[in-house]
């Protein structure tokens, strides 16, 4: 016999987040954006924006609603979802976001990793 237990979630879409608190500050987006990346990279998404972002109360972010989709579309979307976490206001995460809406490569994941690692932004 298994037995499992069920612990609901404790935490708040993106887009709650956003509409009640505001835009994240740039190291919350950058964490974010690091997470997401690292989910995209797993599973993939096909409709990632705000609403389908779950920040958990632990920091830990889940993607809700998958669809069908390609990497290319995940990763304009991550951009977009991020340029909404910074308030549309991206600052020094600008290059990132527009790199994101506008790149069609297969080395975009790469660079974006490396690009929101560098730790840079706290200064």
């Amino acid at each position: 016999m298994t037995v499992v237990s069920y612990a609901p979630a404790v935490g708040r879409t993106l887009a709650d987040v956003l509409r009640e608190d505001g835009p994240l500050p740039v190291a919350g987006v950058r964490a974010l954006g690091l997470q997401l990346l690292d989910l995209l990279e797993r599973t993939g998404h096909g409709n990632l924006h705000p609403g389908s972002v779950y920040l958990h109360d632990d920091g830990r972010v889940a993607l809700l609603h998958p669809a069908p989709g390609a990497v290319a579309c995940d990763l304009a979307a991550l951009g977009a979802t991020l340029f909404a976490a910074t308030g549309g206001r991206p600052g020094p995460l600008r290059p990132i976001i527009e790199d994101l809406l506008t790149a069609d490569d297969r080395h975009l994941a790469a660079r974006t990793r490396a690009a929101l690692s560098f730790d840079c932004w706290s200064r």
